[in-house]
């Protein structure tokens, strides 16, 4: 289900089919008749007419070679360049006149879905989980999607059999999951997770998510509180193809892909910055409802790309066109199987905060920018229609409707987001420090209250119209399928035009990174304490 990338017509038949599931994942992932709680024997089921999180309208698929006509038969004006396609038709934003008959037969049944789930008990901190996952199940043949990640996950269990045998065991649990129903909507992990919602609010550590691996480098989103461990990580696995550090490789490319200015933090700063998560794969829930530190894992930007979630999606192609001798597979599986091993063996579990708090730092900076630059595309618009020269060249929508004046944005107080930002770096960099010190003692007190740091992030209120996500720095956008928006209250807000919440929302928000400086710095005092 991972997030696709633009398909080019030469990578694909025109009778190429993508498909994917109707579940509107940015109001709800997993189960519909059971949001919040698990899909379990006897759990009470929502009737399906009061579900809001599937389509109303019927939704079919269809190939571009079918959709030609339809796009041929619109009439009216020329659509904006960034409206269009890459099909061989005039884009308009008119009506049709054609008519066509659609046959579309829909099931409704319920099935079981089968997770496999693989536990290797702690030797020394046996309720501290970390958990490991992707899943089985595929749109029919599912070469790269997803059994390109879920082949290294495999692999790893399989090598920790060896050293099991051999007398070893983790100091904390390990987790190996493969989950069912992720294409329809994230089902088997979702259903795992509300159903264990309270055990893994007491003791997971981190989730670990490998969807689909292809040739290149290293790709790694997610929690901020786990950069710092995925760039150690990096710095030791081997490239296989330039025999570089896949570190050092994807600094390299970032740098010549950087502008100007990007490209002295790229050289200068210690870490390379991960992205931040939305929805699309089996992290989800373990983030964006329960507040656990989560990653998605990948290697790839030099494969062809065109299969996605299709019949071609076969060995055939997947040994001829991504990781023809599966180097990248085996480079997934160090790169992932020595972070679970780093975060299940580690005294300290190596979260790190200063790269997060430097990161939504970045985030409420954007947040600022994009008010003000409402404020100004507004401001101009309204010039335009006093001055008559709003056209159709500027806003075809608009044009039709007879533009109008509207409403400036107030000036939003940003104080309190502003300060806790302040506040968060402040209290990261006192952690930062007293964690160096910390490891180099042998103590191991501070474990428990590390867990409680990243749940900060969740407030049970939800996101507006969609309680189900309650990770205020990080979820999917609601009209974004599944890229994602930090600080999502404040920044959809702005972006919809929603100008009476925003000073909830930036109220919210704040709270919400208050309350993760309160924990850092009560883990900080353990760490300080004699």
């Amino acid at each position: 289900m991972r997030e696709a990338t633009p398909i080019r017509r030469d990578q694909r038949p025109a009778d190429g089919v993508q498909r994917g599931t109707v579940n509107d994942a940015p109001i709800q992932v997993g189960d519909p008749q059971t949001p919040g709680y698990g899909a379990v024997p006897g759990a009470k089921l929502v009737p399906l007419d009061q579900l809001t999180v599937l389509t109303k309208v019927p939704t079919l698929p269809i190939s571009y070679e079918d959709a030609l006509p339809f796009l041929q038969a619109i009439e009216g004006e020329i659509a904006p360049e960034s409206w269009r396609g890459a099909l061989p038709v005039p884009y308009k934003t008119g009506i049709s006149t054609a008519e066509a008959h659609l046959v579309l037969a829909s099931n409704w049944g319920r099935k079981p879905l089968y997770d496999v789930i693989a536990k290797i008990p702690g030797s020394e901190f046996p309720d501290q989980w970390v958990i490991r996952g992707n899943h089985h199940d595929a749109w029919v043949n599912g070469a790269a999607d997803p059994v390109s990640g879920t082949s290294p996950e495999l692999e790893e269990g399989r090598a920790l059999g060896e050293l099991l045998k051999q007398g070893w065991r983790p100091k904390r649990t390990i987790i190996y999951a493969i989950w069912d129903g992720e294409e329809q909507g994230l089902l088997g992990s979702t259903e795992w997770v509300e159903t264990h919602a309270e055990e893994l609010r007491q003791h997971a550590v981190a989730y670990i998510n490998t969807d689909g691996n292809g040739r290149g480098f290293l790709g790694a989103a997610g929690s901020h509180s786990l950069e710092h461990a995925v760039n150690e990580v990096a710095k030791e696995i081997v490239d296989p193809e330039t025999q570089l550090s896949v570190w050092k490789r994807k600094q390299l490319a970032e740098i010549a892909q950087a502008k100007a200015d990007q490209r002295a933090e790229l050289r200068t700063r210690p870490d390379l910055r991960i992205g931040a998560l939305g929805t699309g794969s089996d992290y989800t829930a373990f983030l964006d409802h329960l507040g656990i530190a989560s990653l998605n894992l990948g290697y790839g930007g030099e494969d062809e790309g065109g299969q996605y979630h299709s019949i071609y999606d076969d060995f055939k192609w997947y040994t001829q066109f991504e990781d023809t001798d599966f180097v990248y597979g085996r480079a997934l599986a160090q790169t992932a199987g020595t972070l679970v091993l780093r975060l299940a063996n580690a005294d300290v579990i190596p979260f790190k905060y200063r790269n997060f708090a430097d990161t939504v730092s970045g985030y409420v900076s954007e947040v600022k920018k994009l008010a003000e630059a409402q404020r100004a595309e507004l401001k101009e618009h309204n010039t335009q229609v006093n001055e008559g020269v709003y056209t159709a060249l500027h806003d075809p929508k608009k044009h039709r409707e007879a533009a109008r004046i509207e409403a400036l944005p107030p000036y939003f107080n940003f104080a309190l987001l502003d300060q806790a930002s302040e506040n968060l770096n402040a209290a990261a960099a006192a952690f930062d420090k007293a964690y160096d010190r910390y490891v180099a003692s042998g103590r191991t007190d501070v474990n428990a209250q590390l867990l409680q740091i990243d749940r900060a992030q969740i407030d049970e209120k939800g996101l507006p119209g969609r309680p189900w996500y309650q990770n205020l720095i990080y979820a999917p956008g609601l009209y974004s399928g599944y890229g994602v928006k930090t600080l999502p209250l404040v920044r959809e807000g702005i972006e919809l035009k929603q100008w009476s919440d925003v000073d909830a929302a930036i109220v919210r928000t704040s709270n919400a990174i208050e309350r993760e400086v309160d924990q850092l710095k009560k883990a900080t005092q353990i760490l300080e304490s004699k």
